[in-house]
């Protein structure tokens, strides 16, 4: 009886050849995901906070909701040198966006009241004022938990019951610092030109400035 036998032959040495798997795709880290007080320039959607500033000339308190391309903020401000204060709602849209930086243009409208007290500035003036704000927001992340601001901001209080207005162009700078995934502080400093108008007067520019110190808390 005649049997054939098919014997394959390896090399002296020679392992058979295994398939070795896949590296696992480093880890990606989104720096955006940090902040919520003044940074990132732009939430991203889902993200939702709070945060709360003092400094001089005023206190303020903000919430902050990001959608897909926008977030909607709405702010509340007291300024102690004029006795007036403001509320306004807002977006902000995420026009450029990069792993690291983000530029969002911003537009609020807001209702401010001015006592008119002059203790601090002789030429203030009562007054009950539509105030529209454009603005434009940098932040840019340079580690896991800091984040560098650049701000660019029009206010201009419309005033609705007498013959007047002012308007405030400020730029500025700053950082925030995260201290967990919740909890950060913020410092910011602004710098512009404050021209007022009182009823019967003519406009008259004064140095504007702001310092802001906070903290922000992310609930998601």
């Amino acid at each position: 009886m005649l049997s054939l036998a098919l014997v394959v032959m390896l090399p002296l040495g020679a392992e058979p050849a295994t398939t070795s798997p896949a590296p696992a795709p480093a880890e990606s880290r989104d720096l955006q995901a940090h902040g919520v007080a003044m940074a990132p320039a732009a939430l991203p959607g889902g993200s939702l906070g709070f945060w709360g500033t003092l400094g001089a000339p005023e206190v303020a308190g903000g919430y902050r909701q990001g959608f897909s391309l926008l977030e909607i903020e709405a702010i509340a401000r007291f300024h102690y040198l004029e006795l007036s204060g403001t509320v306004e709602a807002g977006v902000r849209l995420a026009a450029w966006k990069s792993a690291r930086a983000v530029l969002a243009p911003t537009f609020s409208l807001g209702l401010k009241v001015n006592s008119g007290v002059r203790a601090f500035d002789p030429f203030n003036f009562g007054y009950v004022a539509l105030r529209p704000r454009l603005g434009l927001v940098a932040s840019i992340s340079v580690s896991d938990v800091v984040q560098i601001l650049a701000t660019a901001e029009l206010p201009w209080a419309i005033a609705l019951n007498v013959t007047g207005f002012q308007v405030t162009p400020t730029v500025g700078g700053g950082v925030e610092f995260q201290l967990n995934q919740k909890l950060s502080l913020v410092g910011l400093g602004q710098l512009g030109v404050d021209v007022i108008k009182e009823p019967l007067g003519v406009a008259v520019p004064r140095l504007a400035w702001a310092v802001r110190l906070g903290v922000g808390y992310r609930l998601f």
